[in-house]
């Protein structure tokens, strides 16, 4: 019997499927760009393979080829799909080696074979289904993942609207993790200013509003501005967000800390579709922006150094190049 799967199993589990739906996403783009989706699957089933063998004990060669995998499990499991994995090789060397792009018949093809092959290994190797793994272990934000699996709840009994709701908050969440923070006299880099409220004064919208035209337009600017800045700074590819924006509905906040949404026809007609292209956005949009956790990371330790010295530091002058050293001068101790 194999053994239970560990942490870094799991994860190396999401990241097999991650790459999978990366696959599926570029396959669904215009030629020749959905040809990036044959190198994806072959990355996917690759990392997939090594990690079958390590669980089962069968230790690879070094420069183990991709083929060369079928064999050295054998002894402990029969893999499927050997066929249609040499045909998924070839057409990769096609397009890697002679630039030889594959028909949208070859992309489909792979697709369904590696959809076959992880559905019929996964539950027999590791005891659970593929698509139970929750590629949401890969993300680094806590309230953000915490968001993604009680959407997935509202997915899983079928109610799309809420789900989408779910994930809509997950992703304002996201957005929020990076955007707030204060470090002495520094603010996070992503926040890109202080936001704007609807009890700031002079009041632009709503009861009591002021008629001034202008301020309206500059003040929904400013809203739309530092979204957009924060969305191009983590990295997170704007188009799909807009594609999010249209999908998912948009979740007001209220004084008594409730979340609510219109329950509008266009939102009933949410699928299951729909909400798995959203919820793969939203996890490679937490990828992508925990890039900058290193950054807040390196600004809480400066902000820690500093802190035990508030006003009571020097100055220095700039003073153009350094002057080169004397020969005469003594020479400079290593630090031990």
């Amino acid at each position: 019997m194999a053994p239970p799967l560990d942490p870094r199993s799991v994860q190396r589990l999401a990241y097999v499927r991650y790459l999978y739906r990366e696959g599926i996403e570029q396959s669904r783009q215009p030629a020749p760009l959905r040809s990036r989706a044959i190198t994806s699957f072959h990355d996917a089933v690759e990392n997939y393979l090594g990690l079958v063998a390590q669980h089962l004990g069968a230790d690879p060669a070094r420069g183990t080829e991709f083929l060369g995998y079928w064999a050295l499990i054998k002894p402990k499991f029969e893999l499927p799909k050997k066929q249609g994995m040499k045909v998924l090789n070839d057409v990769r060397v096609a397009l890697k080696h002679n630039g030889t792009f594959p028909s949208e018949h070859q992309i489909e093809q792979a697709r369904e074979t590696l959809d076959g092959f992880f559905t019929a290994v996964t539950p027999q190797i590791f005891g659970v289904d593929f698509d139970s793994i929750d590629m949401a272990d890969l993300l680094t934000q806590p309230e953000v993942i915490r968001l993604i699996r009680e959407a997935q709840t509202h997915a899983d009994i079928g109610d799309y609207p809420m789900a989408m709701a779910g994930l809509a908050l997950a992703l304002e969440e996201l957005f929020t993790h990076y955007g707030k923070g204060e470090f002495g006299r520094h603010a996070s880099p992503f926040r890109f200013g202080p936001r704007m409220f609807a009890m700031d004064e002079p009041k632009v919208s709503g009861r009591a509003a002021q008629s001034n035209a202008r301020l309206l337009k500059l003040t929904e600017f400013m809203d739309t501005a530092q979204d957009a800045l924060r969305v191009i700074a983590l990295g997170i590819d704007y188009p799909s967000l807009a594609r999010f924006s249209v999908l998912a509905p948009k979740i007001h906040g209220y004084a008594n800390g409730g979340r609510r949404f219109a329950d509008l026809p266009s939102v009933r007609a949410l699928t299951a579709d729909d909400y798995d292209w959203a919820r793969h956005f939203v996890i490679e949009s937490g990828l992508r922006a925990a890039r900058a956790d290193e950054i807040r990371g390196l600004q809480e330790q400066a902000f820690q150094r500093d802190r035990s010295i508030p006003g009571q530091y020097q100055e220095r002058t700039w003073t153009g190049p350094a002057d080169a050293p004397s020969e005469t001068a003594a020479p400079i101790e290593p630090v031990m």
